[in-house]
């Protein structure tokens, strides 16, 4: 996905470049133009709008350039809306409580697992999931791209012994939330490129091993199915 965002950011840097250049060259050649032949045509001035336009060109290939920079781990969510297998389980350890390894899914190939540990004997997590737009349409990239930025443990029945020490309540997942995910969140001067939402869930007990398809619904809604 962000292979296409850096080509088109290529494209555009080479051109307003390029444009930049032959403004350059253009200047420099009616500095130094001599006019001592009456047949000799002086070069033409460059005009304000045309270094705007090269300036602008290279401006938007830098955009691109960070965008896909801060999609690299966003991935298509596919049709039926599955999009990760994640295995709990509860080791009984006071601090290292829950071991979990997340697997994400891209369309049908599987993802690195992340494996880590958190403190609790409950967990929930937390993703981002952008709806492109006008990108869909003319950039080719996916209608909805999803990316599961933090996971968070708790003890919600009594602190066992021991564990009054430093917890491992939260572990971030592939950097954490991206920059354009708040920054298509908070401006809306960018809703025509893309729309932005979130997904949670609420706080799952695992009292032994718990194996989960995770699912995106229509409705935005984290469905758990077990044992798959």
């Amino acid at each position: 996905m962000d292979t296409r965002l850096t080509f088109v950011g290529a494209v555009l840097f080479v051109a307003g470049t390029l444009i930049l250049a032959l403004l350059l060259g253009r200047i420099l050649r009616r500095i130094t133009f001599r006019g001592e032949k009456a047949n000799r045509i002086p070069p033409k001035s460059t005009r304000f709008w045309q270094v705007l336009i090269a300036i602008i060109l290279i401006v938007i290939a830098q955009a691109f350039f960070w965008l896909s920079s801060q999609l690299e781990y966003f991935r298509p969510l596919p049709a039926d809306g599955r999009f990760a297998q994640l295995r709990v389980e509860h080791t009984g350890d006071p601090v290292q409580s829950l071991d979990v390894q997340y697997v994400p899914l891209s369309a049908d190939s599987v993802g690195l697992p992340n494996r880590f540990f958190l403190s609790g004997d409950s967990w929930r997590f937390f993703g981002e999931v952008i709806d492109f737009k006008f990108a869909r349409k003319y950039l080719r990239l996916p209608e909805r791209a999803y990316k599961t930025v933090r996971f968070e443990g708790r003890f919600l029945g009594r602190l066992p012994q021991h564990a009054s020490g430093a917890l491992l309540n939260e572990n971030l997942l592939e950097g954490g939330s991206s920059q354009a995910f708040r920054l298509f969140r908070d401006s809306r001067y960018l809703k025509w490129f893309a729309r932005v939402d979130s997904f949670s869930t609420d706080y799952v007990i695992t009292e032994k091993i718990d194996s989960i398809a995770v699912k995106l619904e229509p409705d935005g809604t984290v469905g758990l199915e077990r044992g798959k």
